[in-house]
């Protein structure tokens, strides 16, 4: 026998739980429309390569990697990112620089299922494709805030920072190869940072590296601190980065977002080589979005230099949120339509089913949710059963009505009723909405 029950790690979305997402899904659409993305589509499926190239063979644990028919090795894609400079590289590199895409869609992972964490999951996020510029940083970060604004989440949340090129410019130093570099941030990302400091154990500037990973919750102000300490270490060249994070720091402060500037913070994907963030909100012990520039993955891919930053929401993780500090968006009020007829082959009754569909095309067009009553029951027992489903009004059809080409509308929330003609809905429309 089938099982009800969906496969391990996914789940069914329906009613209040979806409105939530796609709440979370129109506002973020509505945001990034306004500062010119446009919208992009890609594939499920992937090879594997695209993103082993970069994350390299440990991921084929956390990924739902198989063969295909022609023994191709594919993949359900674990994150966007990859995809989109993919189809970057395919169609869009003679496109004015830079570009800028965004993408709401599943991504799979799996991980060992735990709240807040799914194997099927929603991702909504951008990439900017071509500028090297703080203001690319800026624009993108604020983008993301913009859309926690929007949801009204703007002061329950704080934004992590960091800026992964200063270890990326201390291992460059000490020769580490790419490999042995993913492998310590891997180690840091997972909280082992002893160990990651073992593996550094005599080379030049584990103190400085130590001295970084301590400087977590730092102020603004204290990364003059950071930078004094930096400066007794000659070559590094490490200013120009720390003022990035300073920089960012300061204009996110002014639109009164809580800012963490954590100098051991490591994202967990390979790819980044400048700026990464988190979004993070007190009633979950886990990031909500989170995102950084990666200026290396295109030219990983085969492509010329080009620079790119990118975000992704966890939208799942995001309607926890939501759920729990209750910021919906009220509905639209509803109204169920009742047509007095119980046989539609007497020609009247016709031409009242004819006036009630119009009626109920008028309200839709006005915004309204409007349903139609399919349920053979009397006035007076439909009332208390559409009040408990959540409709605001009954507008009832009858022969009177059709004769009179008026409507009768009760409200259900204070038992008034009125009778009105038909020309003057747009008018009440705009009184109870």
């Amino acid at each position: 026998m089938v099982s009800y029950e969906p496969l391990r790690g996914m789940k069914d979305y329906y009613g209040k739980e979806l409105e939530k997402i796609k709440f979370i899904e129109d506002t973020f659409r509505k945001i990034v429309n306004s500062a010119g993305y446009s919208e992009i589509y890609t594939p499920v499926v992937e090879e594997f390569e695209l993103f082993s190239m970069k994350g390299g063979e440990e991921l084929r644990n956390t990924m739902y990697v198989f063969k295909d028919k022609a023994e191709r090795e594919i993949a359900l894609r674990p994150e966007f990112t990859p995809s989109v400079v993919r189809a970057y590289l395919n169609k869009m590199q003679h496109l004015p620089k830079p570009v800028r895409l965004f993408y709401i869609g599943t991504v799979y992972r799996y991980d060992e299922p735990q709240f807040g964490r799914f194997r099927e999951f929603r991702q909504a996020g951008i990439e900017l494709i071509g500028s090297n510029s703080i203001l690319a940083d800026i624009e993108v970060v604020d983008l993301l805030l913009q859309i926690y604004s929007s949801l009204g989440l703007s002061k329950d949340i704080e934004i992590k920072i960091n800026n992964i090129a200063i270890y990326r410019k201390i291992f460059n130093k000490i020769n580490l190869d790419e490999a042995k570099q993913e492998h310590i941030l891997h180690l840091i990302d997972k909280g082992k940072r002893e160990e990651a400091l073992r593996e550094l154990k005599g080379t030049l500037y584990t103190d400085l590296i130590n001295f970084l990973l301590e400087q977590n919750q730092v102020k603004i102000d204290s990364l003059d601190t950071v930078l004094s300490e930096v400066s007794k270490y000659e070559n590094l060249e490490l200013t120009e980065e720390i003022d990035k994070i300073k920089a960012i720091s300061r204009i996110i402060s002014d639109f009164n977002i809580k800012v963490n500037i954590d100098l051991g913070f490591v994202r967990g994907l390979a790819y980044y080589t400048g700026l990464i963030f988190e979004v993070k909100h007190y009633k979950v012990p886990f990031s909500i979005a989170g995102g950084g520039r990666y200026d290396s993955l295109v030219r990983l891919y085969g492509g010329n230099d080009t620079p790119a930053i990118g975000f992704a929401i966890g939208v799942e993780r995001t309607a926890l949120v939501l759920d729990s500090v209750d910021k919906l968006q009220s509905p639209k009020k509803g109204v169920l339509i009742i047509i007095s007829t119980n046989d539609n082959r007497n020609s009247s009754e016709k031409d009242m089913i004819s006036y009630g569909i119009k009626v109920l095309h008028k309200l839709r067009e006005l915004g309204l949710i409007v349903s139609l009553n399919l349920k053979e029951q009397s006035i007076s027992k439909l009332i208390p059963s559409y009040l408990e489903e959540g409709y605001s009004f009954i507008v009832i059809i009858g022969k009177k009505e059709l004769e009179e080409k008026k409507i009768t509308i009760k409200n259900l929330e204070n038992k008034s009723q009125l009778s009105i003609p038909e020309n003057s809905i747009e008018e009440y429309v705009k009184q109870i909405i």
